[in-house]
Protein backbone atom coordinates (compact mmCIF):
# COMPACT_ATOMS: atom_id res chain seq x y z
CA UNK A 1 0.00 0.00 0.00
CA UNK A 2 1.47 3.50 -1.17
CA UNK A 3 1.14 6.75 1.24
CA UNK A 4 -1.62 8.18 -1.22
CA UNK A 5 -3.60 5.23 0.15
CA UNK A 6 -3.14 5.45 3.50
CA UNK A 7 -3.68 8.63 3.75
CA UNK A 8 -7.06 8.45 1.97
CA UNK A 9 -7.76 5.45 4.48
CA UNK A 10 -6.83 7.85 7.15
CA UNK A 11 -9.31 10.70 5.90
CA UNK A 12 -12.44 8.86 5.91
CA UNK A 13 -13.07 8.39 9.67
CA UNK A 14 -12.32 11.73 9.75
CA UNK A 15 -14.96 13.06 7.20
CA UNK A 16 -17.28 10.55 9.04
CA UNK A 17 -16.44 11.98 12.32
CA UNK A 18 -16.87 15.42 10.97
CA UNK A 19 -20.07 14.96 9.41
CA UNK A 20 -21.17 13.52 12.87
CA UNK A 21 -20.38 16.65 14.31
CA UNK A 22 -22.50 18.84 11.77
CA UNK A 23 -25.58 16.61 12.37
CA UNK A 24 -25.61 16.71 15.87
CA UNK A 25 -24.67 20.84 15.38
CA UNK A 26 -28.22 21.08 13.50
CA UNK A 27 -30.30 18.97 15.54
CA UNK A 28 -28.83 21.20 18.77
CA UNK A 29 -29.94 24.20 16.87
CA UNK A 30 -33.49 23.35 15.88
CA UNK A 31 -34.14 21.99 18.95
CA UNK A 32 -32.90 25.20 20.63
CA UNK A 33 -34.95 27.20 18.15
CA UNK A 34 -38.05 25.00 18.81
CA UNK A 35 -38.03 25.72 22.77
CA UNK A 36 -37.26 28.93 21.99
CA UNK A 37 -40.41 29.37 19.85
CA UNK A 38 -42.74 28.30 22.31
CA UNK A 39 -41.62 30.42 25.13
CA UNK A 40 -41.84 33.32 22.82
CA UNK A 41 -44.26 36.12 23.43
CA UNK A 42 -44.60 36.52 20.00
CA UNK A 43 -46.08 33.36 20.25
CA UNK A 44 -48.12 33.32 23.21
CA UNK A 45 -51.85 33.33 23.26
CA UNK A 46 -52.86 36.93 23.87
CA UNK A 47 -56.97 35.94 22.80
CA UNK A 48 -59.24 33.11 23.05
CA UNK A 49 -62.87 33.58 21.51
CA UNK A 50 -65.76 31.53 22.84
CA UNK A 51 -68.08 30.91 20.16
CA UNK A 52 -71.81 28.81 20.59
CA UNK A 53 -72.12 29.32 24.89
CA UNK A 54 -75.96 29.43 25.60
CA UNK A 55 -78.09 29.18 28.11
CA UNK A 56 -76.50 26.35 30.07
CA UNK A 57 -72.49 26.58 29.52
CA UNK A 58 -70.93 29.99 29.84
CA UNK A 59 -68.03 31.26 28.38
CA UNK A 60 -65.72 31.23 31.84
CA UNK A 61 -66.55 27.55 32.47
CA UNK A 62 -64.91 27.05 28.81
CA UNK A 63 -62.26 28.97 29.56
CA UNK A 64 -61.59 27.30 32.73
CA UNK A 65 -61.72 23.79 31.23
CA UNK A 66 -59.80 24.37 28.28
CA UNK A 67 -56.83 25.70 30.57
CA UNK A 68 -55.67 28.18 27.42
CA UNK A 69 -54.83 31.70 29.09
CA UNK A 70 -52.31 34.62 28.68
CA UNK A 71 -49.17 33.77 27.95
CA UNK A 72 -49.61 29.90 26.76
CA UNK A 73 -47.59 28.80 23.71
CA UNK A 74 -49.73 29.08 20.42
CA UNK A 75 -47.14 26.38 19.22
CA UNK A 76 -47.39 24.11 22.52
CA UNK A 77 -51.27 24.09 22.89
CA UNK A 78 -52.44 20.36 22.66
CA UNK A 79 -55.60 20.34 20.66
CA UNK A 80 -56.93 16.93 21.74
CA UNK A 81 -56.31 17.70 25.28
CA UNK A 82 -58.24 21.07 25.01
CA UNK A 83 -61.27 18.97 23.51
CA UNK A 84 -61.12 15.99 25.85
CA UNK A 85 -61.71 18.64 28.46
CA UNK A 86 -64.17 21.00 26.99
CA UNK A 87 -66.41 17.96 25.92
CA UNK A 88 -65.56 16.61 29.59
CA UNK A 89 -68.60 19.34 30.41
CA UNK A 90 -72.08 17.56 29.99
CA UNK A 91 -73.91 20.00 28.06
CA UNK A 92 -71.25 19.95 25.65
CA UNK A 93 -71.71 18.09 22.09
CA UNK A 94 -68.70 18.53 20.61
CA UNK A 95 -66.10 21.59 20.00
CA UNK A 96 -63.75 22.73 17.32
CA UNK A 97 -60.28 24.30 18.13
CA UNK A 98 -58.95 27.00 15.63
CA UNK A 99 -55.63 28.73 16.13
CA UNK A 100 -55.59 31.50 14.13
CA UNK A 101 -52.07 32.88 13.94
CA UNK A 102 -49.93 34.69 15.26
CA UNK A 103 -51.56 34.78 18.79
CA UNK A 104 -55.21 33.88 19.04
CA UNK A 105 -57.32 30.58 19.59
CA UNK A 106 -61.04 30.62 18.84
CA UNK A 107 -63.29 27.78 20.46
CA UNK A 108 -66.81 26.70 18.83
CA UNK A 109 -68.81 24.95 20.75
CA UNK A 110 -72.53 22.74 20.31
CA UNK A 111 -74.40 22.34 23.48
CA UNK A 112 -76.56 19.51 24.04
CA UNK A 113 -80.53 20.09 23.88
CA UNK A 114 -82.28 18.54 26.59
CA UNK A 115 -85.02 15.60 25.04
CA UNK A 116 -86.43 13.78 28.28
CA UNK A 117 -86.36 13.12 31.81
CA UNK A 118 -85.00 10.07 33.57
CA UNK A 119 -86.59 9.19 36.91
CA UNK A 120 -84.71 6.59 38.75
CA UNK A 121 -86.44 4.35 41.61
CA UNK A 122 -85.46 6.52 44.55
CA UNK A 123 -87.68 9.47 42.45
CA UNK A 124 -84.29 11.52 41.94
CA UNK A 125 -84.81 12.83 38.17
CA UNK A 126 -82.28 13.98 35.74
CA UNK A 127 -82.26 15.89 32.08
CA UNK A 128 -81.47 13.85 28.99
CA UNK A 129 -80.08 14.08 25.73
CA UNK A 130 -81.86 12.90 22.78
CA UNK A 131 -78.76 10.12 22.97
CA UNK A 132 -79.41 9.14 26.89
CA UNK A 133 -76.05 11.48 28.04
CA UNK A 134 -76.59 12.55 31.46
CA UNK A 135 -77.06 16.33 32.15
CA UNK A 136 -77.88 17.37 35.55
CA UNK A 137 -80.17 16.52 38.26
CA UNK A 138 -84.05 18.46 38.32
CA UNK A 139 -85.91 19.19 41.13
CA UNK A 140 -88.69 21.25 39.55
CA UNK A 141 -91.96 19.31 37.96
CA UNK A 142 -93.68 20.43 35.25
CA UNK A 143 -90.74 20.57 32.14
CA UNK A 144 -93.00 18.84 29.39
CA UNK A 145 -90.44 16.54 28.64
CA UNK A 146 -91.02 12.99 27.88
CA UNK A 147 -90.62 10.82 31.03
CA UNK A 148 -88.75 7.03 30.84
CA UNK A 149 -87.95 5.08 34.14
CA UNK A 150 -84.38 3.75 34.43
CA UNK A 151 -82.42 1.92 37.15
CA UNK A 152 -79.61 3.89 37.57
CA UNK A 153 -77.90 7.05 35.89
CA UNK A 154 -73.95 7.21 35.63
CA UNK A 155 -71.80 10.18 35.46
CA UNK A 156 -72.73 13.16 34.42
CA UNK A 157 -71.92 13.96 30.66
CA UNK A 158 -71.61 9.82 30.27
CA UNK A 159 -74.57 7.82 28.41
CA UNK A 160 -77.04 5.70 29.90
CA UNK A 161 -76.44 2.37 28.47
CA UNK A 162 -79.05 -0.40 27.33
CA UNK A 163 -81.60 2.25 27.37
CA UNK A 164 -81.96 2.56 23.18
CA UNK A 165 -85.40 1.53 22.94
CA UNK A 166 -87.06 3.89 25.55
CA UNK A 167 -85.04 6.48 23.41
CA UNK A 168 -86.57 5.54 20.68
CA UNK A 169 -90.11 5.63 22.10
CA UNK A 170 -89.52 8.82 23.55
CA UNK A 171 -88.37 10.60 20.54
CA UNK A 172 -92.15 9.96 18.94
CA UNK A 173 -93.87 11.31 22.33
CA UNK A 174 -95.89 13.87 20.35
CA UNK A 175 -97.53 17.10 22.57
CA UNK A 176 -100.84 15.26 22.21
CA UNK A 177 -99.44 12.03 23.60
CA UNK A 178 -98.13 13.86 26.46
CA UNK A 179 -100.43 14.49 28.21
CA UNK A 180 -101.93 10.85 28.09
CA UNK A 181 -98.30 8.92 29.12
CA UNK A 182 -96.98 9.63 32.55
CA UNK A 183 -93.59 7.59 31.75
CA UNK A 184 -92.34 5.20 29.49
CA UNK A 185 -90.15 1.82 30.94
CA UNK A 186 -88.34 -0.83 30.02
CA UNK A 187 -90.15 -4.40 30.06
CA UNK A 188 -89.13 -8.02 29.18
CA UNK A 189 -91.28 -7.44 25.58
CA UNK A 190 -90.20 -4.04 24.78
CA UNK A 191 -91.59 -0.67 26.01
CA UNK A 192 -94.50 -0.10 27.94
CA UNK A 193 -96.31 3.38 28.45
CA UNK A 194 -98.25 4.34 31.61
CA UNK A 195 -101.07 6.50 31.21
CA UNK A 196 -103.57 8.87 33.33
CA UNK A 197 -105.45 6.23 35.42
CA UNK A 198 -103.27 3.67 36.17
CA UNK A 199 -103.69 2.49 32.57
CA UNK A 200 -100.80 0.75 30.85
CA UNK A 201 -100.05 0.87 26.77
CA UNK A 202 -97.60 -2.20 25.79
CA UNK A 203 -95.94 -0.86 22.70
CA UNK A 204 -93.74 -3.85 22.15
CA UNK A 205 -90.06 -3.78 20.68
CA UNK A 206 -90.87 -0.99 18.07
CA UNK A 207 -89.16 -0.97 14.84
CA UNK A 208 -86.55 1.37 13.54
CA UNK A 209 -88.66 3.47 15.44
CA UNK A 210 -92.15 3.82 17.67
CA UNK A 211 -93.65 6.27 14.89
CA UNK A 212 -96.87 3.65 14.32
CA UNK A 213 -97.30 2.26 17.60
CA UNK A 214 -97.50 5.98 18.82
CA UNK A 215 -99.93 6.64 16.07
CA UNK A 216 -101.88 3.39 16.73
CA UNK A 217 -102.19 4.57 20.43
CA UNK A 218 -103.36 7.99 19.23
CA UNK A 219 -106.03 6.75 17.92
CA UNK A 220 -107.79 4.12 20.40
CA UNK A 221 -106.92 7.36 23.03
CA UNK A 222 -109.76 9.47 20.90
CA UNK A 223 -112.11 6.54 20.80
CA UNK A 224 -112.11 4.99 24.09
CA UNK A 225 -112.61 6.14 28.30
CA UNK A 226 -109.36 5.34 30.39
CA UNK A 227 -111.86 5.13 33.16
CA UNK A 228 -112.99 1.73 31.46
CA UNK A 229 -109.42 0.48 30.02
CA UNK A 230 -106.99 -1.69 32.05
CA UNK A 231 -104.78 -2.37 29.17
CA UNK A 232 -104.10 -1.01 25.01
CA UNK A 233 -101.75 -3.04 23.51
CA UNK A 234 -100.29 -1.88 20.67
CA UNK A 235 -97.58 -3.77 19.85
CA UNK A 236 -98.79 -4.67 16.94
CA UNK A 237 -99.67 -1.24 15.53
CA UNK A 238 -102.50 -2.63 12.62
CA UNK A 239 -104.34 -4.22 15.37
CA UNK A 240 -104.38 -2.90 18.38
CA UNK A 241 -105.95 -4.65 21.57
CA UNK A 242 -108.35 -3.16 24.35
CA UNK A 243 -108.83 -5.26 27.41
CA UNK A 244 -111.50 -3.51 29.57
CA UNK A 245 -111.74 -3.55 33.66
CA UNK A 246 -114.69 -6.00 34.78
CA UNK A 247 -117.51 -4.43 36.60
CA UNK A 248 -116.43 -0.83 35.65
CA UNK A 249 -118.36 0.55 32.65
Amino acid sequence: MNSEEVEADSELPKKKSLRKTWVVLVLLVLGVGAYATTKSSFFSVKEVEVVGTGDRVSEDEVLEASGINDGSSMVGLNVEEIDERVTAIPWVAQVDIERNWPDSVRIVLEERIASLIAVIPSGQKFLLDRSGVVLEEVSVDGLELPIIRVDSVGVLGTGIMGITPLLRAAEEVTPDLQAWILALAATGGGVRAELVGGVVAELGIGGTDFRDEMRSLATVLTRVQLSCIELIDVSIPQNPVVSRTQGRC
